[in-house]
Order: C-alpha cells, then structure tokens, then sequence
C-alpha cells in the first residue's frame, strides 16, 4: 500500500507540474483575446475549467499519497 501511496504521489506531481503550464498558457491567452465572444475565447475558458478540474484530481491523488 505504500508503494501505491508513492506512486500516486510521483505521478500527482509530475501531472501538476504539466497542468501548471497548460492553465498558465491559457491563462496568458485568455487576457490577450478581446472579443469574450469569439469561439477561441470559449474553447481558452474550457480548457481552463478542464486543467482545474484535473488538477482537483492531482490533489486527491496527492491525498491519496498521504494515507
């Protein structure tokens, strides 16, 4: 069981690390599109809101990790 406890808590982070530059391109992105009605602006927020929903899983990951 602690072998699984640090493998979870491996792979949470090495994921964090990858969504951190995916929510902070998008997060650049976002600020540079005016128009908050074009397609682009609408597919930059769902990435968001996917990369913040996979990093809620990162964390139970990481909690996982800890027990």
């Amino acid at each position: 069981m602690e072998a699984l406890g640090t493998l979870s808590g491996g792979i949470a982070h090495d994921f964090n690390n990858i969504l951190v530059g995916i929510m902070g391109y998008a997060d650049i992105l976002k600020m540079r599109l005016k128009d908050t009605s074009s397609k682009e602006f609408k597919a930059v927020e769902i990435i968001l809101r996917s990369s913040k929903k996979a990093a809620a899983l990162t964390q139970q990951l990481l909690g996982f990790a800890r027990v």
